[in-house]
């Protein structure tokens, strides 16, 4: 369609007034109360049904059956009469400007729906092809207002944008018949025209159906506007041989374009059509561009009887089209082609490629166009229903022998803002286009050439800058870019099949071309930069920071790995093994991948071989889905059990517990997985650094043996265990023993936090009013223990001696399901709560035990602190400096994970 609002009602898009809402009905079977009301009140959108057609409020009444006789008493009166009288008065305005649009429209391109100067087209195809461009107006504006769209004033027309398709067609078929059997060629163009108008109904039909309206939205946006360059260029083409009467062609160039007269022809009808473009920079108004149009013959004729020259020269200098008598050519001329008897069967399955491409071109529209109006008209819509209404106008219109159709954006707009925003400008409309149709063919003899050369020639202009144009000052790739000009200049030089077949190809190939360029690694780090969120002893942290750098983290950043990015994870892989010869573990972090390939998969089976080969782990983390195919490709190791990724959190850490004391010791005995899988980062940050504290608690170990063996028989109390780790603790770095000057556990559990030879000895005063509580999960379940939930009052704060807590958040997803996730996991030694204690804070996070086994704990109640910091201050500060050194290292802990796992 022309753009005749594209460009020029963005100013009125918004504070219109619409009747319509999410009630009015789509491809209803509308009873006649609930039609008439609607035509009668165009204010009214869900129209209330009537007694005939509802249950008496009675039930012993029975129901009454439908009387045409009582339905017209009842609203065939003379308010509703009046209604839709003023209805009709206040609509004539857009009427007229629609109408105009569609003659319009169809003087310049229902000419066109036959090759112009196709030697084996009749000497009537230009009436015919407007009377083609009619029909299929009118069965669309009729599908549209009687419940096929829920646009109240929407316009529909010929689909323009597949005539270079219909051409093509023609070209076909007449190279399938050849000049020997001519008579045949034009029957079965028509058969082919209708079979691909019924294709393209069947299509939308079934798009809506299934709900598959947003399709396009996952077709590459440049080629669609590759295509509408293409389109362009051919309506240029075509206003040259429209106006001239000859085919653009290398042979032909030079009569076209050196020779005066066809010079003036064409040249005429583009002045006029930039003229307008130059006008349409200082005049905005929606209704300039029809009343240009209408003005222009106007002036034409003024300029003739100036000149003073006749109509038979105009018609022989093809300033006037030579257009047989109106009274030989019928308006049903178009239906006298189809003559199946004479048509060539056999020929139309070359045309089903092109068939299918006009489909797939033809479709692309509908769903931009439907978003388009409702975003300007500001009304929510569904988009399949609309869909399915374009699939029964187009069935429609197959059945009746003409061409494709659908609903125009520019024109609808128009009409809505003009006042036909209701069901009876749709009907009146559809009245006086078909009166057009009927008797509108001695008009059509004296529209000047260059007005419809104009025509064309101002939307092919148009779609030509949309294509080439704009699309230079929005950002886009130049290999994009370079598919849009293929598409167009093959389009123009072979065939808009071979442009829309190459342009696929090219963006195929470009995709994975600038895809490749990108970086598949988001960042990379070592275990020393990023570590698990699991608070360990001051000791452990200062072990994991000196062999940290055996842990390297990648994380991954593609949504898809697919064939063009895996092999940049490969090679950096290689080259990280080249450099560092100390990594024993591989960890690749998968959260944000949402799919592999299959090319991707072997080069994992690769890696795994590469690095078992060197012993060293291999380490998934967040794979989800993924992780099924991983494991059915071999990735994974059997006897681990986790090939398809820990059911939750708890199993991966009850792995990584037993491995330090079982097949993960270094020379430990059983089999030894060297490819794992884990649900989180932390997790397989948490797995690894345990496999590194194994060998740390192997030599502690044989510390602590042969400590026994100098020192005789082991203590059994508690407190010696905890005095006899913390000797061997110190002694493996070196340190000096400490003095123990208070005998008590929770005094060794803060010494063996803050890592202090000189612990003040006061401090043992507190420690007395510590608690010792054992905890356990529920007999009953597996359900934890729950220490407190988020929002709770700090009452107490918790020092760990045996077992483990972890903390867990909360949060609500989109489904309304809660997603649990482990902040923090808290092992011996370590503090948890005094924060909100000493701040008077509620809780944040929910406590609780992890595992099914004992866990130890000393409890300090805040009653019991308050009453230390009432009485004793100086003991109280003491005890918050040793909490709060305590905390630096936790809070840098859980501070520098999060500032990684974020920012790279």
């Amino acid at each position: 369609m022309l753009k005749y609002g594209e460009d020029d009602v963005h100013d009125l898009e918004f504070g219109l007034a619409l009747t319509a809402s999410e009630a009015t009905p789509l491809l209803q079977s509308p009873r006649p109360a609930a039609l008439f009301t609607e035509l009668t009140d165009p204010d009214s959108t869900s129209p209330k049904r009537t007694s005939e057609f509802s249950k008496s409020t009675n039930p012993n009444s029975r129901k009454r059956r439908f009387s045409l006789g009582d339905w017209t008493r009842r609203h065939i009166t003379w308010t509703n009469t009046a209604k839709v009288a003023r209805t009709s008065i206040t609509c004539l305005p857009a009427v007229f400007l629609s109408l105009t649009l569609n003659v319009l429209d169809a003087m310049s391109y229902g000419i066109i729906v036959f090759p112009q100067s196709d030697p084996y087209m009749p000497q009537t195809a230009t009436q015919s092809g407007i009377q083609m461009f009619l029909v299929s107006t009118i069965i669309s504006q009729l599908v549209y207002t009687l419940g096929g769209s829920k646009f109240l004033g929407a316009n529909g027309s010929m689909m323009i944008e597949v005539m270079p398709f219909l051409h093509i067609m023609c070209r076909i078929i007449e190279e399938q018949i050849g000049p020997d059997n001519s008579e045949a060629i034009l029957p079965t163009i028509m058969v082919s025209y209708a079979m691909s108008t019924l294709l393209t109904g069947l299509t939308f039909l079934l798009l809506g159906i299934f709900k598959l309206g947003n399709i396009i939205q996952f077709f590459p946006r440049h080629i669609l506007v590759g295509c509408i360059g293409g389109i362009g260029l051919f309506l240029m083409e075509t206003a040259i041989e429209v106006s001239t009467g000859v085919k653009l062609e290398l042979s032909t160039a030079k009569q076209l374009f050196l020779e005066p007269a066809n010079v003036m022809l064409w040249g005429s009808g583009l002045a006029i059509a930039l003229t307008l473009k130059l006008m349409q920079r200082f005049i905005s108004h929606p209704l300039f561009v029809p009343s240009f149009y209408v003005a222009v013959p106007l002036l034409f004729y003024v300029l003739v009887w100036a000149l003073g020259i006749s109509m038979a020269e105009l018609r022989k200098g093809r300033w006037l089209f030579d257009l047989p008598d109106a009274q030989s050519v019928p308006y049903y001329t178009f239906w006298t082609y189809y003559d199946f008897s004479k048509t060539i069967w056999s020929a139309l399955p070359a045309t089903i490629p092109t068939q299918l491409a006009l489909v797939f071109f033809g479709i692309l529209h509908v769903p931009i166009n439907v978003p388009a109006l409702a975003v300007s008209t500001h009304q929510d819509v569904d988009t399949n229903l609309e869909i399915v209404g374009h699939g029964i106008s187009n069935l429609l219109a197959g059945f009746v022998g003409t061409v494709q159709n659908y609903l125009v954006y520019a024109n609808s707009v128009l009409s809505i803002r003009s006042g036909g925003a209701s069901r009876v400008f749709g009907i009146l409309l559809a009245a006086a286009t078909t009166a057009i149709w009927i008797a509108g063919g001695s008009v059509i003899g004296l529209v000047p050439t260059a007005v419809v050369t104009a025509l064309i020639f101002h939307l092919g202009i148009d779609l030509m800058k949309e294509s080439v144009w704009d699309t230079l000052h929005v950002g886009m790739h130049p290999l994009e870019y370079f598919t849009i000009l293929a598409i167009v200049g093959i389009m123009g030089i072979w065939g808009f099949t071979e442009g829309i077949i190459v342009g696929i190809i090219l963006a195929c190939f470009f995709f994975v071309v600038m895809n490749a360029r990108k970086s598949v690694i988001r960042s990379s780090y070592t275990g020393a930069a990023l570590r698990s969120t699991v608070h360990r002893l001051y000791r452990q942290q200062r072990f994991l920071d000196q062999v940290g750098s055996q842990i390297t983290i990648i994380k991954v950043c593609y949504s898809f790995v697919f064939f063009g990015t895996i092999h940049q994870l490969d090679v950096y892989i290689q080259d990280l093994l080249e450099k560092s010869e100390k990594t024993r573990f591989v960890v690749l972090d998968f959260s944000l991948i949402s799919g592999i390939d299959y090319s991707a998969v072997e080069a994992f089976l690769r890696v795994k071989r590469v690095l078992t080969e060197r012993r060293i782990h291999l380490v998934f983390s967040g794979l989800g889905d993924v992780a099924r195919e991983l494991a059915k490709a071999g990735v994974f190791d059997p006897p681990t059990g986790n090939q398809h990724g820990p059911a939750n959190g708890t199993e991966v850490e009850d792995q990584a517990h037993e491995s330090l004391t079982s097949s993960h010791l270094p020379n430990g005995v059983g089999h030894i997985s060297y490819t794992n899988n884990f649900a989180t980062l932390d997790q397989a940050l948490e797995w690894c650094e345990n496999i590194l504290l194994a060998t740390y608690y192997r030599k502690l170990a044989r510390l602590a043996a042969e400590e026994q063996a100098k020192g005789g028989a082991g203590h059994e109390t508690t407190y010696a265990n905890l005095m006899s780790q913390l000797r061997f603790l110190m002694h493996s770095s070196g340190a000096q023993r400490p003095t123990l000057p208070v005998d008590h556990p929770v005094f060794a559990l803060l010494q063996a936090v803050s890592e202090v030879g000189d612990l003040d000895s006061s401090l043992g005063r507190i420690c007395s009013r510590f608690e010792r509580i054992s905890l356990r999960h529920r007999v009953d379940s597996s359900e934890p223990h729950v220490l407190w939930h988020p929002g709770d009052a700090a009452t107490e704060l918790y020092l760990i001696e045996k077992g483990e807590l972890v903390l867990v958040s909360e949060s609500q997803v989109e489904n309304g399901a809660s997603d649990t996730r482990v902040v923090e996991t808290l092992l011996p030694g370590s503090m948890v709560g005094e924060l909100e204690v000493f701040s008077g804070r509620p809780r944040t996070c929910r406590l609780q035990t992890r595992e099914a086994i004992e866990v130890v704990v000393w409890k300090l109640d805040a009653d019991e602190f308050e009453e230390v910091v009432r009485t004793e201050p100086a003991l109280a500060v003491a005890f918050i400096r040793v909490a709060l050194g305590f905390d630096s290292e936790r809070m840098w802990n859980v501070v520098m994970h999060g500032a990684r796992l974020w920012s790279g």
